[in-house]
């Protein structure tokens, strides 16, 4: 743990969502992404990457699409999700 990190806040580690933001204060409102790989580094990057939900990774149909989405991003595709159902 950090010193910009909550007791009980998540971390920025694999099958967490956080919210995107740029080094500005309340821009942070419009773009998410799922972590792929343990990222620590969020957690206190231009005060801390908020992670609002995680994706278990026994999961195994979510995590499916999930590797979906990144194999089409490493291929040069640019998917865009337009709605999402956090369960």
């Amino acid at each position: 743990m950090n010193e910009s990190t909550l007791p009980g806040a998540l971390s920025n580690r694999r099958g967490t969502a956080s919210v995107a933001h740029w080094d500005v204060p309340d821009c942070g409102n419009s773009e998410w992404f799922i972590n792929l790989q343990d990222s620590p580094h969020l957690d206190k990057a231009y005060g801390g990457y908020c992670v609002f939900a995680e994706v278990p990774l026994t999961d195994r149909g979510s995590w499916n699409v999930i590797q979906a989405i990144a194999e089409a991003v490493k291929s040069g595709q640019k998917p865009v999700i337009t709605s999402a159902e956090l369960a």
